[in-house]
This record gives C-alpha cells, sequence and structure tokens, in this order.
C-alpha cells in the first residue's frame, strides 16, 4: 500500500484545491500541524537546555512550589487533552484501513497533537517550578493557534453537513472546546500576576511549610500527576528500600494538617452551636464533624462516584470485544467518516478504551481512599487534642465517684476516636454503594434481560448469610478484644508489681490467670478464623451461584444460553455487584460503632469541669504580685517554628483583677466550707481556715483524714456544697505518685499519664507545656501513619497500573490471535474476565508480603526474649531436702558476701559480714545508694550472689529453689503494690488462710474498721493499682498482706515511707509485738524507728560502716548513726 500524506486513491485527487486551499481536508489537516510543531521547535532546545531557578532566595523544596493559579484545572484540562487526542489517533487509524492507500493526514495531526500536549504539560511543569513566567507566552501562542486551526477544521465540516453522528466531527468539537479553556487559563495566569505583557509581575512568595525542609510531607504541594501517582514518595521508598527509615527522616507535618489546626477547626465547629439564646444547648458533634471535615469527604465520594461508575467499563468493553460489530461507510472530502458509535464497536480501540479506563478508575480509587483516610487522621488528631484539653479540666469529683474512670477515658483516646476515623474511611460506601449496585441491576438486565433479576434476587437472598456471617465475625471479634484487653491489663498488672510477685513467688498464680485468659482469647480467634474462612467461600461463591441461576433462567426463557460476550460480561458484573453487597453489612456495622462513639465523646465532653460547680459559691482571685517575690517570667521560643502554631497562649484560664476590698494578707480564705467528691455526704465539713501569705503552712494528720481532698479542695477539684473559698494567691507544689510520673514517647501513654496527674497539671505554668507536648506527639503519630497511607497507595497505584497493562496485553493478544482463527470467542471472554481480577492479587499478593516481613519482627522481638537468660529456679537442693517448717529461728549468716546487679556492672555490696540472730529486731540505714535495699534482695536471691554466702537457718539460700525460698520469707516493699480485684485477693491470692486470719492482719494493720464498712468486706472490689484507696492505705494494706503470711523473717523495705508518723509509731510497736519471737529486718526511712531495735547496721557504698546497738552507736557522737538521728530530729 503506498503512503502518502494525502493518500493515493483512484477515484479522488486528495491534492485538487480547485474549490480553495480550506476546501481541501488534507490541507486542513496539515495545517493543524502547525501549532504542533511550533510547540515542538521552541520548547525542546529550552528543555534541553535547561535553566536556573529564580523561584526564591529562600530554600525551598523547589520541584513542589506550585506558583501560578488555575494549576489543577490546567492538569485536568491537559489530561482530558490527552485523552482525546488518543481518542482522534485511534479514529484516524481506523479511517485510514478503510481508505485504499495511506491517509496519514487521518492521524499523524492527533499524534503530533498528543506529543504537543504532553511537551506542554512538562514545559509548563518547568516554568512554574523554577518561576520563569515569561516563557508563558509560548504556551499562550500555541492554544491560540491551535484553537484557531481547530476552530477552521470544525467550521469546514460544519459546511459539508458532518455532524455530531459523526466521530471526527465530536472528536474536534471538543478539541476546540478544551483549546478555548486552555487559552483562557492562560491568559487568567498573565492577568493574575500580570505576567509577559506587564511590567511589574506580581511577587509571590512560597508557602510557609515549603519554607521549612522539616515538613516531608509534599502530597499537598505537588503537581495533579505526582498527586495522583505519589511520585514525590520516590526518593523516600527507594531510601527504604536500603535501610530502615527513622522517624526523624519523615519530618513534620505541614501546617493544615497539624493537631492544632485541626483541633481548632474542629472546636471553633463545635462551640459554634452554642448561642446566646440558649447557652447550656449540647453541640451535635456529627454537625461540627461535618463543618469541620465535610468538604474533603464530598471530594473523596466524588473520586468514589467517577471511580465505581468507571468500573463498570470493564464489563461493556469485554462485551463489546467479544461481540465485534461490523462497521458502516460514509465518505466526506474523499476520505471515511467513522460515525459516533462506530468507535466503540472496534475491538482493538476498546482494548485501549478499557485500559484508560481501568487506568483511570483505580486512580479515582486510589485518590478517594487517600482522601478518606487523611480526612479521618485529622479528624482523630483534633478528636485526640479535644479529648485531652477535656481531660485538664475534668472536675476530680468525676473521677473519684467512677463516672469517669482511667479506663473509660483510655478507651475514648484508643478505640472512640478510631472508630470515627475508621468510619470516615469507609464514609464514601455508604452512598457509593447503592449507586453501584442499581447500575449494576440495569446493566445486567439490559444484557441479559429479566433473566439477570434472577441472579440479582439470588445475592440478595444470600446477603442475609453473608450478613449473619459478618455479625459473628463481629461478635468473635469483639469477644476476642475483651480477651485480649483483660490479658493485657492482666499482664500489664504483673509487670507493674513484678517484683512483688518474685518476692512473694506469686508468679504461677499470676500466670495461670493469665494462661486461662489467653485460652479464652484463643478460641476467640480461632472462631474469627473459622468466620472468616466462610466469609472468604461466600464472597466467591456467591458471584457463581448468582450466575448459575441466571444463565440457567436465561435458557429456560430463550431456550438457548447467553452468547460469549453477554456472558463474561455478566460473570464480571456478578464480581462487581458481590463486594457491595459485602461490605454492607461492614459499613453498617461501624456507622452503629460510630454513634455510640459519638454519644460517648459527647457525653464526655458535657461533663462537669472544675470551676463549673466548685466556685459558684465563692469567688477566684489570683494575683501574681500578692503573697510572695516577684518571679520572672520566662516565655520559652521555639525558633523552628512560627510563633503562631505555638501552644503558649493555648486556653489559657482568663483571670479576674483583685477587687480594692480584697486586701487581707492571705493566700487562701475559706469560710464555712463544706466539700464532697459528688455523693451527698460532705467528705469536709464546717472548714474555716485562713492561709496566710509568704509562709510556710503544714497540713497533717492521719491516713484518710482529708488532707489531700483539702487541698484538692482549695484547687476547686472537690464540689462545693456549702461555703466561700477565696484564692488570693495559690502555688501549691502537690508532691505524690501521682505527680512524679514521668512524660513516654507514644501519645497514648501521654494521655494515659497526663489523665492520672491531671490536677498536677492544671498550674498554669505547666499546662501550655504538656498541651504542646501532646499535639507534638500526636503529629508524630499522625505523621508516620500518613506516610503509611501514601506508600500504600504508591505501592497500589503502580500495580493497579501493572494489572492494567496486563489486561491491555490479553486484550491485545486474544484480537491479535483472533485474525488467524486461535482462540474462541469464549476463551477470550473468559481470559479477559480473570485479567480484570489480577489487579486486586497483585496489591494482595505484594501487601501480604510486606505484612508477613512487618510481622517476622514480632517473631523475631518474640524469639529473642525467650532466649533471654532466666532465673534458675530450681536450684541446686531437691524441695524434699528443705524442712517443712524452714525457716524455723530465723537465724541469717551474712557471709562475705558480695552483689552486683549485672556481670558487666561493678558489684553493690562488698564483702558483707553480718550476723542476726533468731528473733533479732535489726534496722538498716544508710544513704542513698549504700545498699540497703540491695541487701534485702540479696535475702530473696533477686541478685547475683557472686562470692560468699548468705545462710538462714543452716542452708545456703543460693542452693534452694528460688520458689521454695520466697515463699517462706516476707517483704513489705517502700512502694505499695495492690491488684485489681477483691481485697481477699490481695491479701491471700494462694486462698489457703481462714476469714479469721484475714480480719486479723487487718485489725493489726488498722484495717479493720475501714473494711468492715465497705460493701462487700473483705471482697470489697480494689480497683487498677488501689486507685479507690489513698496511698497511705494502700501501704497498709502491704503490712496486711506480710502479716497474714506470718513468716518467721520478715523484711521491712522503708515500708512506712508513706504513712504519717503517728500511724507509724503504732504500727512499728504492733509489728515488734506480732513478731516478737520473729526475726524483722528494718530498711530505716526515718532512723527514729529502729532506736528501739536489737542490731542496727549503717551502711556506705556498699560496705557495713557501723554494726552494734543503737545506744553503743548513739555514744559515738562523731558516728554516722548518730548524725543521722540528729539530723531526723
Amino acid at each position: 500500500m503506498a503512503l502518502s500524506f494525502c493518500g493515493n486513491d483512484d477515484h479522488f485527487n486528495s491534492y485538487n484545491v480547485t474549490n480553495g486551499v480550506l476546501n481541501n481536508g488534507c490541507f486542513v489537516d496539515a495545517l493543524n500541524l502547525v501549532p504542533h510543531v511550533f510547540l515542538l521547535f521552541i520548547t525542546f532546545p529550552i528543555l534541553f537546555i535547561g535553566w536556573g531557578s529564580q523561584s526564591s532566595k529562600v530554600q525551598i523544596h523547589h520541584n513542589t512550589w506550585l506558583h501560578f493559579p488555575g494549576h489543577n484545572l490546567r492538569w485536568i484540562l491537559t489530561f482530558s487533552l490527552l485523552f482525546v487526542h488518543v481518542c482522534e489517533f485511534a479514529e484516524g487509524i481506523v479511517s485510514n484501513k478503510m481508505m485504499q492507500t495511506n491517509h496519514l493526514h487521518l492521524f499523524m495531526p492527533a499524534f503530533m497533537g498528543f506529543i504537543a500536549a504532553t511537551t506542554s504539560v512538562v514545559y509548563y511543569h518547568n516554568i512554574e517550578t523554577s518561576n520563569f513566567p515569561k516563557l508563558l507566552l509560548v504556551l499562550f501562542i500555541y492554544w491560540v493557534l491551535a484553537f484557531v486551526t481547530k476552530s477552521i477544521k470544525l467550521w469546514k465540516f460544519a459546511a459539508y453537513s458532518v455532524g455530531p453522528q459523526h466521530l471526527r466531527f465530536c472528536i474536534t468539537a471538543l478539541l476546540v472546546m478544551l483549546y478555548g479553556l486552555l487559552m483562557a487559563v492562560e491568559i487568567n495566569v498573565i492577568r493574575v500576576r500580570k505576567y509577559v505583557f506587564f511590567a511589574n509581575p506580581q511577587k509571590v512568595k512560597p508557602p510557609e511549610d515549603l519554607q521549612d525542609l522539616g515538613v516531608r510531607f509534599l502530597q499537598p504541594f505537588v503537581n495533579l500527576l505526582s498527586k495522583a501517582t505519589y511520585w514525590w514518595m520516590n526518593p523516600l521508598i527507594m531510601g527504604a528500600h536500603k535501610r530502615p527509615i527513622e522517624l526523624k527522616k519523615i519530618g513534620k507535618l505541614p501546617i493544615a494538617m497539624r493537631a492544632l489546626t485541626n483541633y481548632l477547626r474542629l472546636k471553633d465547629a463545635y462551640e459554634d452551636q452554642r448561642t446566646a439564646e440558649d447557652p447550656d444547648r449540647s453541640p451535635s458533634i456529627w454537625r461540627s464533624m461535618y463543618r469541620a471535615f465535610g468538604r474533603p469527604i464530598l471530594l473523596s465520594s466524588t473520586f468514589r462516584y467517577l471511580a465505581d461508575l468507571l468500573g463498570f467499563a470493564g464489563p461493556l468493553c469485554i462485551s463489546g470485544i467479544v461481540k465485534y460489530l461490523d462497521p458502516q461507510n460514509s465518505r466526506y472530502f474523499g476520505v471515511y467518516f467513522m460515525s459516533s458509535t462506530e468507535l466503540l464497536q472496534n475491538t482493538s480501540v476498546l482494548a485501549v478504551l478499557l485500559f484508560l479506563a481501568l487506568v483511570l478508575q483505580r486512580t479515582f480509587l486510589q485518590a478517594s481512599y487517600y482522601v478518606t483516610i487523611e480526612t479521618g487522621i485529622n479528624l482523630r488528631g483534633a478528636l485526640l487534642a479535644m479529648i485531652y484539653n477535656k481531660m485538664l479540666r475534668l472536675s476530680t469529683s468525676n473521677m473519684s465517684m467512677g463516672e469517669m474512670t482511667l479506663g473509660q477515658i483510655n478507651n475514648l483516646v484508643a478505640i472512640e476516636t478510631n472508630q470515627l476515623m475508621w468510619f470516615l474511611f469507609l464514609c464514601p460506601n455508604l452512598w457509593a454503594m447503592p449507586v453501584q449496585i442499581v447500575m449494576g441491576v440495569i446493566l445486567l438486565y439490559y444484557l441479559l434481560g429479566p433473566s439477570a433479576l434472577v441472579g440479582a434476587s439470588v445475592i440478595v437472598l444470600l446477603a442475609p448469610v453473608q450478613y449473619l456471617i459478618a455479625t459473628k465475625l463481629a461478635d468473635t471479634q469483639k469477644s476476642s478484644l475483651e480477651h485480649s484487653t483483660d490479658r493485657l491489663k492482666k499482664t500489664s498488672e504483673i509487670l507493674k508489681g513484678i517484683k512483688l510477685l518474685k518476692l512473694y513467688a506469686w508468679e504461677n498464680i499470676f500466670c495461670d490467670s493469665v494462661e486461662e485468659t489467653r485460652g479464652k482469647e484463643l478460641t476467640s480467634l480461632k472462631t474469627f478464623a473459622f468466620f472468616t474462612s466462610m466469609s472468604i467461600f461466600m464472597n466467591a461463591a456467591i458471584p457463581i451461584a448468582a450466575v448459575l441461576a441466571t444463565f440457567v433462567m436465561h435458557h429456560f426463557l430463550n431456550e438457548k444460553g447467553p452468547t460469549p460476550s453477554e456472558a463474561f460480561a455478566a460473570l464480571a458484573l456478578f464480581h462487581i455487584l458481590v463486594t457491595p453487597l459485602f461490605l454492607l453489612s461492614t459499613v453498617v456495622r461501624f456507622a452503629v460503632k460510630a454513634l455510640v462513639s459519638v454519644q460517648k465523646l459527647g457525653e464526655f465532653l458535657q461533663s462537669d469541669e472544675i470551676g463549673d460547680d466548685s466556685w459558684r459559691n465563692g469567688d477566684m482571685s489570683v494575683s501574681f504580685e500578692a503573697g510572695k517575690k516577684p518571679m520572672g517570667m520566662t516565655k520559652a521560643i521555639n525558633r523552628k517554628q512560627p510563633m503562631r502554631y505555638q501552644m503558649d497562649n493555648y486556653e489559657q484560664p482568663t483571670r479576674r483583677q483583685m477587687r480594692p476590698t480584697e486586701t487581707e494578707d492571705v493566700a487562701v480564705k475559706v469560710s464555712n466550707g463544706f466539700f464532697t467528691w459528688g455523693s451527698n455526704l460532705s467528705t469536709l465539713s464546717n472548714i474555716n481556715i485562713r492561709i496566710p501569705s509568704g509562709q510556710l503552712t503544714m497540713i497533717v494528720g492521719q491516713v484518710g483524714c482529708g488532707k489531700s481532698s483539702l487541698l484538692l479542695a482549695m484547687l476547686g477539684e472537690m464540689q462545693t456544697i456549702e461555703g466561700r473559698t477565696v484564692l488570693f494567691f495559690l502555688l501549691l507544689t502537690f508532691i505524690s505518685s501521682v505527680g512524679l510520673l514521668l512524660v513516654t514517647t507514644k501519645t497514648f501513654n501521654h494521655k494515659q499519664t497526663n489523665h492520672a496527674g491531671a490536677f498536677v497539671k492544671r498550674d498554669v505554668l505547666h499546662e501550655a507545656r504538656f498541651k504542646q507536648r501532646m499535639l507534638e506527639l500526636t503529629d508524630t503519630n499522625n505523621t508516620a501513619y500518613l506516610f503509611l497511607s501514601a506508600a500504600n497507595r504508591w505501592l497500589e497505584v503502580r500495580t493497579d497500573y501493572l494489572g492494567a497493562v496486563i489486561v491491555l496485553t490479553a486484550a491485545g493478544a486474544s484480537i491479535w490471535s483472533l485474525e488467524y482463527g486461535l482462540p474462541s470467542g469464549g476463551l477470550v471472554g473468559l481470559g479477559l474476565t480473570y485479567a480484570l481480577t489480577v489487579t486486586n492479587y497483585l496489591n494482595w499478593v505484594v501487601r501480604n508480603l510486606a505484612d508477613l516481613e512487618v510481622q517476622m519482627a514480632a517473631v523475631k522481638k518474640v524469639n529473642s526474649f525467650l532466649t533471654t537468660e532466666s532465673e534458675n529456679y530450681e536450684g541446686s537442693m531437691d524441695t524434699s531436702q528443705v524442712p517443712e517448717n524452714w525457716p524455723q529461728n530465723g537465724e541469717i549468716k551474712i557471709q562475705d558476701l558480695c552483689v552486683r546487679y549485672d556481670p558487666m556492672l561493678k558489684p553493690v555490696l562488698k564483702h558483707v559480714n553480718a550476723y542476726i540472730e533468731p528473733g533479732q529486731k535489726v534496722g538498716i540505714c544508710g544513704r542513698t545508694g549504700s545498699g540497703k535495699s540491695s541487701l534485702s534482695l540479696a535475702f530473696f536471691n533477686m541478685v547475683d550472689i557472686f562470692e560468699g554466702k548468705i545462710v538462714i537457718d543452716g542452708i545456703d539460700i543460693c542452693k534452694l529453689p528460688l520458689q521454695t525460698l520466697r515463699s517462706r520469707l516476707s517483704i513489705i516493699l517502700q512502694d505499695p503494690v495492690l491488684f485489681s480485684g477483691s481485697i481477699r485477693f490481695n491479701l491471700d491470692p494462694e486462698r489457703t488462710c481462714t476469714d479469721d486470719r484475714l480480719w486479723e492482719a487487718l485489725e493489726i494493720a488498722q484495717l479493720k474498721n475501714m473494711v468492715k464498712a465497705l460493701p462487700g468486706g473483705l471482697d470489697a472490689v480494689v480497683t487498677e493499682g488501689g486507685e479507690n484507696f489513698s496511698v497511705g492505705q494502700r501501704q497498709l494494706f502491704c503490712l496486711a498482706r506480710a502479716f497474714v503470711r506470718k513468716s518467721s523473717i520478715l523484711i521491712m523495705d522503708e515500708a512506712t515511707a508513706s504513712i504519717d508518723m503517728a500511724t507509724e509509731n503504732i504500727l512499728q510497736k504492733v509489728v515488734m509485738t506480732a513478731f516478737a519471737d520473729r526475726t524483722v529486718v528494718t530498711i530505716a526511712h526515718r532512723v527514729h524507728t529502729i532506736l528501739t531495735a536489737d542490731l542496727v547496721i549503717v551502711m556506705k557504698r556498699g560496705n557495713i560502716l557501723e554494726y552494734d546497738k543503737p545506744e553503743t552507736l548513739l555514744e559515738q557522737e562523731d558516728g554516722m548513726f548518730a548524725s543521722f538521728v540528729k539530723a531526723d530530729m
């Protein structure tokens, strides 16, 4: 066949211009080549030569700085232009095949237009990121020339009665419109920024985020192509392939995605619902979420609709490829003109359209996923900030009365916020799935007629089975989660109290409890795995059942089976239909969970705050000048962050100025105060106090008398029933075990810590700092989450595109082989139908392999933990060799004892020698680090005794099995440890003692009357960590626990540190009486408690410095013990 630009057909002279050059179709097509050649001729040298950057003297991410307005519109129009050029090229190729000779003018302008459009967007990207706006003139001229030449072509088509019924006319009209719009975009850029023709162009500063090189999450700033394909992630992905990603590598979040920004957005939407007419109205969290995050959800839903609609292109293209209709024939200008519908009847064109539809469908789907995930993460960050801010303002009475527990707030942080985040992830499915189902049924009806309704009915009828399985899955997942939570709670308690458990030899008791819970958890997990398998089976079986029913009915109604094109298109459509029906139950379940979560969040946000009712009967006046010397106020400035994003002024409480009458020289004044923790009974009654300013005031009293409550009442943490509290100045340093908690590097633990010590952190000098830290931790967590989401999208986009290429290859090979009569139409349909599923399999194979690699890291950690050397529980002596009543006397011989905590560390006890007679009361004292506690641990073989020995009643303790040794001794530690359960369980977890013995121990510990007053008595509830008792009461329970065991040797390691002196003196006497015939070794917290001891050991740097009776040591006035006594008096 001859090769010619205008062709060389026998019946028509393509070069005839007797009617004018514009009436020659080949000339008009040649004229349309001019703009494309112009652009390529001008831009190629510029692109190859390159240019430097004039973007800014400020160091920024140059490749992501988008300068020009209409950026996204330009990219959308350019992508549309490329698609239309592909259609124009395909139409030209098909039309050319109908001609006698080759007519290059039918497809060459389209090909050159595609090259020029691609070049234009590359050229534009370089102009924009390098800030050379004057070069926009080239693009402007190109759009004008292309618009004019295409308009001439469209005008001549209309003159020759070529209309919308012809595909080439429609394509040309679309090109005229697109070139016109791109020309308008260019004019708008030049007009707004005053570029090209203007003398003083507008100066544009880069965004604040791009000036901060610490911001590395660039998705909001890159061009549309990079947004769609996550191209900007390439350097990170390539780097991660070589070495693991460190936290500092992922940098900071952009300002718009930080927790503070989203918190303020959500809080404004929440607070705006309160009106002056109805200030007590409860704002709607749903409405707040919609106002703050509704726009991205609508955008995600739009992407999802487009993806779902494009998803139906696959079955339709398969149907068209298998069906293959013959084309019609019509000619104008001496060349073939294809009808508007004829293009969709060409198998090659359908294969290309199938490929493009798959690429677009997966691009829109991944864009929808990303937007919903980003919005969900932003919502979660905002909710965490709201919960944290509310947590710091919660009334302490809510906590003490059980109206709001630590567990509930932890659930809000860890569960409810995640439930809402996942609901947002699935939210677009709520309205996308019904459309998908309706469209699928309509197309099935179009292909197969009424028989398609039978197949749809099968899916609908089997949907309840899927729903039942999904419900069972949810129930078993909930059950396994409950067991898992219970197991983690028990494990956490074990780890917190592991020292006590080992010292009391209770490891097996608590391990058995954990293993019992783990057994229940495993049963739930096995059930969950079974229903998961059932769900996967049903998901695969339902489309097959629906197709069989449909085909049987089709044969019954039409007395013949469906054609291959109908059969395989229907099979693909049924596969599409099953997914939304399967997901529907999941989405509904998450929607119900979201409703519950919102209700819980609403109740929490509406709960009482400090000041809500605590100050209604009094006034609060704070003056930082009254009652103290002026303190220098230092303002911390983080120069690495913009000032407006710091927390220095983040919701600080306002303070009114002092009234002239408030001139009394007092810091706190309480008049006739009655305070409660929420019950009708007063915890503090008839309180009248005046605390003078500038003086030290001490509050003393017995355990449980209300010392801490009084301080909290002054701070407004208790509910005021009656009276008046006025604070002129108050600076309380509330030192307790709660206030000494450290802040961790995880967001959840940070919130747990700060919730426990919320009233400490309400100090105006520290609240902003803790909030800032919380926001930083939340942002760090969200940054990792967003990078993970972007990495998943990066992977899925590429596997999706690879799957589309596989489908295109399969379609092309099938079409090519059909010409040689190799496969039948049915086999082509079968191959293409399953090729469509390759994309999903590619995604899951790659992701599962990545997940497997991640999970294997956990296996590695577990294996490493299992290989860690543990204690030698066996010992060299058999249990049967140890007398049943050992140790009976309580004699202790310490011979040349050397102790260390690790073979790599220095010894903490060095050649210690001592002898303790049976029944002797021994006191051990010394400065911090002298080795007192190490000696007490050595009695239980808890440290490495690498030299010397301890002999108790004739037996070297290192030879004894650890369980035997530790179960025969008793110890009371400095830190009181209680476990969740009952009082009975905390005193006697082995359940070997009678009630009388337990009550006796409680009476010795001064707790009998208090426990009797509790509901349930010995079976009264002890909350986690014993938080429903004061620190002093917890210590007394630990004393009672030691009395229950009644060992012949008792070690007291600073056991009375949390008890008032009066109670301590009573207990010391009780101990001396109850253990009169037993050996008691006391590590002294206050040396006056060991003045009545039989023997005192003074230690220094791991050695015994003094060793004698206390009265003898006191006679040595220059001795260390005498100096300790003097300092303690």
